[in-house]
């Protein structure tokens, strides 16, 4: 196997910890994106359904 020094190791570890922070940051990223455009898209879902309803108008609320 290779020998390699302290110095080395060192270096190593500190690569190995950006490659793991750049990749867990990607996916938190992406499910970020995601669940923003879950949330809009249940907005947009509500607020067409409440328009569809002739009873309840934008805005008031049946009592």
């Amino acid at each position: 196997m290779i020998d390699f020094d302290q110095e080395t190791w060192i270096y190593l570890a500190l690569i190995a910890i950006a490659v793991i922070y750049f990749i867990w940051n990607s996916s938190r990223i992406k499910q970020n994106r995601k669940d923003r455009k879950n949330e809009n898209f249940r907005k947009r879902y509500l607020e067409r359904k409440r328009t569809k309803d002739p009873l309840q108008k934008r805005g008031q609320r049946n009592e």
